[in-house]
């Protein structure tokens, strides 16, 4: 699981292709986790997956935690 930087759409993990150094799939929150993925991301977070490489980022912005409340 990684962090999500303010304003990011799009995944950021590196991929071993010279032609496309990141990954680049756009990522979208999800609301349905496992309870160990749960666990993991905190209570009361926003939770976002890649839709290429299904990577998990949690979002820790003081936005998103205002926006809870």
């Amino acid at each position: 699981m990684k962090v999500k930087a303010p304003r990011q759409t799009v995944c950021n993990l590196p991929t071993p292709d010279a032609k496309e150094p990141q990954c680049g799939g756009k990522m979208k929150r999800i609301t349905e986790l496992d309870p160990d993925a749960k666990k993991a991301a905190g209570a009361g977070k926003d939770v976002f997956r890649c839709q290429r490489c299904k990577t998990l980022y949690v979002d820790e912005s003081p936005y998103a935690m205002a926006k809870g409340k």
